[in-house]
This record gives structure tokens, C-alpha cells and sequence, in this order.
């Protein structure tokens, strides 16, 4: 199965290898890629409880710089889609968005208004002489809510940067972009082979529905390339 599966990720990538011979006629695409392996790289799909040892899952045996790797059980990079754990990482995400979202409002509330950098470049780019790029830089700093965040280094690390800009707004819509990045990659290869980056809100949401539209035998595999 894997040299059937190797066979046919070779073809589907073919068409974005930089390397490769151009006959008349073929279409333009973007060279992405000079070689890859089949690795998911941290990125690897949790597998379905009590199908660890299913003979149709994939796992690279090499990294691409040609190092040896050894996943769990509960891990893969591949395998038909219905073997496939991908609602578990959508959910921790979720939960986590939802945790840093609620910690970050209930600490701020503490503190006077705390305002996004966003808020001081403005100033400064709408009057750079009289507001200048350091005033800006200071002022974002020294509001006493973030004051108080580098003084705590868990809270900082999990509420991230620039927590007045992210954590804000509607919790439910946090909660679902959270969800939609948690197994997005660079980029897809579709079944029709269209490679497609994948940034922004809409490509990771997109992202997501194709995967979750494909049938429970299609393979679904994650590949490391260099370009």
C-alpha cells in the first residue's frame, strides 16, 4: 500500500517540483518544492482509539534531512480520513482559545482599558513628528494591565501577544478560527491536484470543510518538503 500511496503522491506533486521537465502544452503552475518526504513534522493525526496497529496507516520512517523517526501508536501522517482523529485537536484548540480568552478578560477587567498596538501606531503614523515611533512603543507597554502581565510569565505565555487585539470581540468566533487552525498545514494538495496555500481565516476554514467532506476512504496524508 505505502509504494501505491508514494506512486500517487509523486504524480499529484509533480506538477510543482521545480525541477521538472516542461513540455509544451502543460499548464503554468507555482514551483513549490525541490524534494519531500511523507512526514507531518508536529503536525502528525491523532489516531482513532483502538485503531493504533490498522495496517492502512502511514508513518514516515525518515525526517527530510534523512533522520531516523519512531511516532507512537497514537500518532500518524496518513491514512483513509475515516481512521483519522481530526475533531480531537479541533476541540483542545477550541478549549484553549476559549480558556486564554476567558482568563485575559477576567484579568484585565482589573485594570483600566488596555488598548491593542494597533491603537498607537496609529497615532503615530497619523502624526510621526509629534508622536514618534518610541512614544508609541512606550506607551503600548507601560499601561498598567500589561504592566502587570510580564510579571507573570504562565498568564503571558498563555494569553500570547497583544492580547487586547486577539482576545477581544465575539468568544464564539474565536473559539471556531482557533478550531479551523488547529490542523491547517502551509498548504493543501487537493484530489483534483490544486495546490492551494493556506493562510487567513477563510483558506484554514476551507481547510477543514474539504477535509471534512472527503470520503472515509480517502487518504489523507501529511508531506514535509523543501523549497
Amino acid at each position: 500500500m505505502l509504494d501505491d500511496v508514494l506512486e500517487a503522491i509523486g504524480a499529484a506533486m509533480a506538477p510543482y517540483d521545480y525541477n521538472r521537465d516542461i513540455a509544451a502544452g502543460d499548464p503554468e503552475v507555482e514551483p513549490w518544492w525541490d524534494y519531500w518526504r511523507i512526514d507531518g513534522r508536529g503536525c502528525e493525526f491523532p489516531v482513532i482509539a483502538g485503531h493504533e496497529d490498522d495496517p492502512r496507516l502511514i508513518r514516515g520512517t525518515h525526517t527530510l534531512s534523512g533522520k531516523a523517526r519512531d511516532l507512537p501508536p497514537a500518532l500518524c501522517d496518513g491514512g483513509p480520513r475515516s481512521l483519522l482523529d481530526l475533531e480531537t485537536p479541533r476541540a483542545q484548540a477550541a478549549a484553549e482559545a476559549r480558556r486564554a480568552f476567558e482568563t485575559w478578560q477576567a484579568f484585565a477587567s482589573g485594570y483600566p482599558p488596555v488598548h491593542p498596538s494597533s491603537h498607537f501606531w496609529a497615532r503615530h503614523f497619523a502624526d510621526p513628528e509629534g508622536y514618534p515611533r518610541m512614544q508609541a512603543v512606550e506607551d503600548y507597554r507601560t499601561q498598567p494591565a500589561l504592566v502587570a502581565l510580564a510579571d507573570l510569565p504562565e498568564l503571558e505565555d498563555l494569553v500570547g501577544g497583544d492580547p487586547a487585539a486577539r482576545l477581544v470581540g465575539n468568544l464564539g468566533a474565536h473559539m471556531r478560527e482557533a478550531a479551523d487552525q488547529a490542523l491547517t498545514t502551509p498548504a493543501l494538495l487537493t484530489l483534483y491536484g490544486h495546490w492551494l496555500p493556506i493562510a487567513g481565516p477563510e483558506r484554514c476554514r476551507y481547510f477543514n470543510e474539504y477535509l471534512g467532506a472527503l470520503t472515509p476512504d480517502t487518504i489523507v496524508v501529511r508531506v514535509l518538503y523543501h523549497g
